[in-house]
């Protein structure tokens, strides 16, 4: 069955239960993958998915539930025992859907349709990252790259309809030149023209054959130059933090503070619900209303927080188009450019550490934005704008609006990221911070 009719379907049920509001969102998602180690392929895979969201309100009473089963009558039975569970739950801060229904036509941004049916194309895309990356100095190279596609259609009790398709491919590659020197490559687009394995392969094997001989360092604070990989992980936090939800709930450092700064009058953070080349995001949100660009910070001053229909309502202002049934969230993340390039970043350092990837990022305390993160393939030591050595066994420790407020420099060049450690997809520059805590990570 198609999106449109399973989304016919469930509201044609809530309808007849005599629902106040409802809302079908079903997604449909055609992804092919291809994982390699040691040089060589060892999974291929296909995997096609389809779900259905309903989200109910009744007397002031809400609950959301997901299925995968589809059948015509499956759906009918789930939203009808859906509907039966809302009898127990207490009453909410409901917040009626929109009155006038809205009709959205699919955006071409972020969508390829040649990413549709790579299966047979991934092999070759493995091999060229392998090649690029052992030419470049890493011995043995393992990681993974995943294509498609994913569609989304929404329907609701008021009437407001329509779908959405994006696309993406994302290469993740680990080169090692020796068992504790390795290096990370990443190249990840919404459309195959700006995909490049070759790129990703060549810093994976360069910063695993730079990585040779690498010692700890010395623990204190450093100008830290962070790759837009790093970079993005630690911005996706603030965006996280400017949820409405994440304020209401006493977990955002960004709490009280719109009007006032928060971060260096450089950085400027914008979330886009379409964004060209955005590899997530689509023109309606969860509750059907049309996403658009929303700044987030301008200047390092913080604009505004993320919404949807509750958190706007509470707040007395418009919903932002970022929902979330429960948690209003980001879809694209751009930051904005600098006017300065790599090498200018790095002659401006006197004592300094380049980070080029990262994992394990975790928060102390959220409410301050205290945080640490460990650094991992490819670290390196600068002493007057020179790298002197490379580094191993560290962490970096720092809350998030020093880190932010001490922003010395930005480059021009801005690329997408999205991986493991980077949910929302961000448009990010190469990022040069001042007074950044290092610790040993062990001992």
């Amino acid at each position: 069955m198609d999106l449109k009719g399973l989304n016919e379907i469930a509201v044609g049920t809530a309808k007849a239960l005599g629902v106040d509001d409802a809302v079908a969102l079903s997604a449909r998602g055609a992804d092919s993958m291809i994982r390699f180690a040691n040089n060589s392929v060892t999974v291929t895979s296909r995997v096609d998915e389809s779900e259905l969201t309903v989200y109910l309100a009744k007397n002031r009473r809400r609950a959301l539930a997901s299925t995968s089963n589809l059948q015509a009558a499956a759906v009918k039975g789930f939203v009808r025992d859906l509907f039966s569970s809302m009898e127990g739950l207490p009453e909410s801060d409901y917040v009626p859907l929109p009155d006038k229904p809205a009709r959205y036509t699919p955006s071409n941004a972020g969508y390829d349709r040649r990413l549709e049916s790579l299966e047979n194309e991934l092999p070759e895309m493995a091999a060229s990252a392998i090649d690029a990356a052992t030419k470049a100095g890493g011995k043995r190279s393992a990681g993974v790259i995943d294509a498609g596609k994913v569609t989304v259609a929404i329907l609701t009790s008021n009437g407001t309809r329509g779908s959405d398709s994006r696309t993406a491919i994302t290469l993740n590659i680990r080169s090692f030149a020796e068992k504790e020197a390795s290096g990370h490559g990443l190249s990840c687009s919404s459309s195959l023209s700006g995909f490049d394995p070759e790129e990703a392969g060549r810093r994976a094997g360069e910063g695993a054959k730079s990585m040779r001989n690498a010692s700890e360092p010395e623990a204190g604070k450093y100008t830290a130059l962070l790759s837009p990989t790093v970079a993005s992980n630690i911005a996706e936090f603030v965006a996280s933090a400017a949820s409405a939800f994440a304020v209401d709930a006493g977990t955002s450092y960004l709490a009280d503070k719109l009007g006032k700064k928060v971060a260096t009058p450089s950085f400027s953070l914008t979330d886009h619900g379409v964004a060209k080349g955005g590899l997530g995001g689509r023109v309606f949100d969860d509750e059907g209303v049309g996403t658009r660009s929303n700044r987030i910070i301008e200047d390092g001053v913080l604009k505004g927080y993320l919404h949807n229909l509750t958190t706007a309502s509470k707040w007395k202002v418009k919903d932002t188009g970022n929902a979330g049934f429960v948690t209003p969230h980001p879809w694209n993340l751009e930051i904005g450019r600098g006017d300065s390039t790599y090498d200018e970043m790095l002659s401006e350092m006197k004592k300094g550490i380049v980070l080029t990837s990262n994992w394990y990022t975790r928060f102390k305390n959220y409410r301050t934005g205290e945080f640490s993160t460990v650094p991992r393939d490819g670290a390196y030591l600068v002493e007057r704008g020179k790298i002197v050595k490379p580094l191993k066994g560290m962490r970096m420790g720092d809350d998030l609006e020093r880190m932010f407020s001490s922003v010395a420099l930005l480059s021009k060049h801005r690329e997408w990221i999205q991986w493991w450690e980077v949910d929302t997809p961000t448009f990010c520059p190469w990022m040069m911070i001042d007074g950044v805590t290092i610790t040993r990570a062990y001992g």
